[in-house]
């Protein structure tokens, strides 16, 4: 019984090492994976941690295992040594016994958008091991993927009443990967809006933006024909994707000035006043006849050789002036001396609905004419005068005649006979 307890012993003793020789091998067998980083994704400017989980597979070192970690842009060693000695790693150290090496790296603040590779070296007496074929990689992902809007123009820059614009946005991807589905909304449902989409719809899509890259949308809109002048505030709603799969989504307001340039003109209504040399009242009529309304309408009467202006100021407050409106201001002048076409010069200055200011200047002209002129135009009555004076000599002739005739009718005759020799009788 002795005897075959003995060799029972001896047969485990044999075979329990060559079962390890067949399990282990008879060489070191390492293995290095990149177990996590924290946070993932990381972002530039930030600190992130990685844990390297080190196994052997094979027979126990006869060395210490040296690992190195060799940093290289975005990546610097933060608050620690590249060099750690993990010691002899036993045979068939894998999984909970595995060791793991930990490691603090600050990424740069201008860290692109992407995947980017840590180096790792593991030395052990005269062998070694290095990972520096994108084995590991650390994700790396910028805060937001900003797209931007570069610039907003509108051609024209007013939408007239009853007109249309091409209304263009320049935007660039400033984020470091690359966006897709990039979808422009704009809200032109509102009831307070005069604007609608003019020939295609109220939204524009771009398949995909590259980092750095810029793209144009173009939007047609056509403002009501009886669209008041003014400022519009118009929501755009703004959706796109990163590649990771990530939805942003930005809303923003467009403003669109809804206008045209007014049309506003001078021009003499009316005068009293027709001739040289008198006083009278000239009337003067401002008229709007643009689709916009004016506003802060200033009348300045300026100087000239051909009046004298007899009111007490050259400056008239006229104020509003709708659309398809006219407003009317008197002024007392005095006209010079050999004037045949009166020029009045004035200024206008005002703004319109957008409160963009104007200023223009005006000469208006009057034709002049004299006394008879006016007579045969019926503008003056003509002088009875004359004929009340010859009537009235004709009178006075008649009596004085009549008296001399009174006296002596016989002398009177031959007298009259002798002067004028029609009245003489013909003799039969």
């Amino acid at each position: 019984m002795k005897k075959h307890i003995f060799i029972i012993i001896v047969l485990i003793l044999f075979i329990v090492p060559l079962t390890q020789g067949i399990l282990v091998g008879d060489f070191p067998k390492i293995d290095v994976t990149l177990n996590s980083q924290s946070p993932d994704p990381v972002e530039p400017g930030q600190i992130v941690t990685v844990k390297f989980q080190i196994e052997n597979g094979g027979r126990e070192l006869y060395d210490d295992a040296i690992v190195t970690i060799v940093p290289k842009f975005p990546f610097k060693l933060y608050g620690d040594t590249a060099i750690r000695n993990i010691g002899k790693l036993r045979a068939g150290s894998t999984g909970a016994d595995s060791v793991v090496v930990e490691y603090k790296l600050k990424v740069d603040d201008d860290a692109i958008e992407g995947e980017s590779e840590i180096e790792l070296k593991v030395d052990w007496g005269e062998n070694s091991i290095s990972y520096k074929n994108d084995e590991f990689v650390i994700d790396i992902q910028t805060h937001d993927a900003v797209l931007e809007i570069s610039s907003i123009t509108s051609d024209p820059s007013e939408v007239p009443p009853g007109g249309t614009a091409e209304i263009s946005f320049l935007v660039k991807n400033l984020a470091d990967s690359l966006l897709k589905d990039i979808n422009f909304k704009l809200d032109l449902d509102d009831d307070d809006s005069p604007l609608a989409p003019y020939r295609s719809s109220s939204e524009r899509i771009l398949a995909q933006l590259k980092s750095g890259y810029q793209n144009t949308l173009v939007f047609n809109v056509i403002a009501e024909p009886d669209a008041v002048g003014g400022l519009y505030k118009i929501p755009l709603d703004i959706t796109y994707n990163d590649e990771k799969g990530n939805v942003y989504t930005v809303s923003d307001i467009l403003a669109v000035n809804v206008g045209s340039a007014p049309s506003v003109r001078p021009f003499i209504k009316k005068s009293t006043v027709l001739q040289e040399k008198k006083e009278g009242v000239v009337t003067l009529s401002i008229v709007n006849a643009g689709t916009t309304d004016v506003k802060l309408l200033e009348l300045y009467i300026e100087p000239s050789d051909d009046y004298q202006l007899i009111s007490t100021t050259d400056y008239f407050y006229i104020g509003d002036v709708d659309s398809d409106d006219t407003e009317t201001e008197e002024i007392d002048i005095y006209i010079n001396n050999r004037v045949d076409v009166l020029h009045l010069p004035v200024k206008l200055q005002y703004h319109d609905a957008n409160n963009k200011p104007y200023q223009q200047h005006f000469e208006l002209e009057m034709n002049l004419y004299s006394s008879s002129q006016l007579k045969r135009f019926g503008v003056l009555e003509q002088s009875k005068a004359g004929i009340y004076f010859f009537l009235l000599i004709l009178i006075v002739v008649g009596i004085i005649l009549y008296r001399n005739y009174k006296k002596n009718p016989q002398e009177f005759v031959q007298k009259w006979q002798k002067r004028i020799p029609f009245l003489k009788k013909k003799k039969k």
